[in-house]
């Protein structure tokens, strides 16, 4: 009964451990990038979100899009600027970033580093929530 009760906290752990480790390599491809990016779209002293998505994604389209547009609204007359990238039309700088999944938002800091890393549909609370952390 103990041994399993082991193996499955022990390869839950494991599992965890990977996760994390995947997690943190995207941020350092995603930081090397954004410092790519940083020379053609960043403007000085503004929080951005970028936004990777595709046509083929439903959830891009209909979800994570319109959760965006709301929350430049809120956050108008702070600094805050979108970027939308559209993957098919970006194939090197999402590889570059490290995109697994579509939609993923990025949320980078006055000074251009990632502070978030939201892969998949991200609510607007949460947005909110990343954003008041800058």
């Amino acid at each position: 009964m103990y041994e399993r009760l082991f193996i499955v906290i022990t390869t839950a752990l494991l599992f965890l451990a990977a996760f994390q480790l995947l997690l943190r390599l995207q941020l350092r491809r995603a930081q090397n990038a954004a410092t790519e990016i940083n020379s053609i779209q960043l403007k000085a002293d503004t929080v951005h979100v970028v936004y990777f998505w595709s046509e083929h994604c439903s959830q891009c389209k209909s979800a994570q899009k319109p959760i965006l547009d709301r929350l430049l609204k809120k956050t108008e007359g702070e600094k805050v600027a979108l970027i939308v990238l559209r993957v098919e039309d970006n194939d090197e700088l999402a590889k570059s970033w490290g995109i697994r999944t579509l939609p993923t938002t990025y949320v980078l800091d006055r000074q251009g580093k990632v502070s978030h890393i939201n892969n998949g549909l991200v609510s607007e609370t949460r947005l909110l929530q990343q954003l008041d952390c800058l």
